[in-house]
C-alpha cells in the first residue's frame, strides 16, 4: 500500500507520518526527496528543498535543511534558468515519487504526492487539518517566535501550498473530492490521528 498525507501547516504532519510509518513498518519518504533529486541534477539538497516549494517559512527550511550539511555541489551541465530549474527539479521530484510507489509498503508526506501518483487502487491519500489555534501553539513551541509570526507563516505556507497545487496539478488544496481521508489532529491528537490512518489504510489493504 501506498500512503500519502498532506496538511495544513502546523498541523502534525511529520508526527503523524512518522508514527504511521512506524506502525505498518512501512518507509517513511521525506527529506531523502530533495537528497535523491540533488543528484540527479548535479545540485545541493539545500537548493532543491528551497525551490520546491514557491514559498517555505523559517522553520520548513531549518526542518529540509537538517543533515544535509554545507557541502555545495556545482552543477557540470552550466547555468540553467530559474524557471527551467525550478521546472526540472519538480518533474525529478514526481519521477522519485512514482520510482518509490512502484515498490510499495511507503508513506509519503507532502509534495502532493497524492495528485502526481492519481487514481490507483493501493492508495490511500490522507489530508491533515487542524484547528488554528491548536497549530499555532505547536509551532511557536517547536520553533519560539510569537503567536502572530506563526500566525503569519501559517497563512503564507497554506496559501502557496494551495496555489501551487490548483497551478500544477488542477485541484483544489485541501477539498475532500481529492483526498481519501480527512483528519482533524487537534481533535485526536497526533496519536489518535495516526491511529486513525493506520486502521484506514489496513481496512483499504483489506479490500484489494
Amino acid at each position: 500500500m501506498i500512503v500519502t498525507i498532506s496538511r495544513e501547516y502546523g498541523a502534525g504532519g511529520l508526527a503523524v507520518a512518522d508514527g504511521v510509518a512506524h506502525a505498518l513498518g512501512y518507509e517513511l519518504l521525506t527529506d531523502d526527496v530533495p537528497k535523491s533529486v540533488a543528484e540527479r541534477l548535479g545540485t545541493s539538497p539545500q537548493e532543491v528543498a528551497e525551490r520546491a516549494s514557491s514559498e517555505q517559512s523559517l522553520p520548513e527550511r531549518l526542518l529540509a535543511g537538517l543533515g544535509e550539511g554545507t557541502v555545495e555541489v556545482v552543477s557540470a551541465t552550466g547555468p540553467r534558468l530559474p524557471d527551467e530549474f525550478d521546472e526540472a527539479i519538480r518533474r525529478e521530484i514526481e519521477r522519485t515519487i512514482r520510482e518509490r510507489a512502484a515498490r510499495g509498503n511507503v508513506v509519503i508526506l507532502g509534495r502532493n504526492a497524492g495528485a502526481v501518483l492519481g487514481a490507483r487502487p493501493d492508495l490511500v491519500r490522507v489530508f491533515l487539518t487542524a484547528e488554528r489555534e491548536w497549530r499555532i501553539v505547536r509551532l511557536v513551541a517547536s520553533f519560539g517566535g510569537t503567536p502572530a509570526s506563526a500566525a503569519a507563516d501559517i497563512d503564507r505556507v497554506d496559501a502557496a501550498r494551495r496555489r501551487f497545487a490548483r497551478e500544477r496539478y488542477k485541484i483544489a488544496w485541501g477539498d475532500p473530492r481529492s483526498y481519501d481521508l480527512g483528519v482533524d489532529v487537534s481533535r485526536f491528537g497526533v496519536e489518535g490521528a495516526t491511529d486513525v490512518i493506520v486502521t484506514a489504510v489496513r481496512s483499504a489493504n483489506a479490500q484489494t
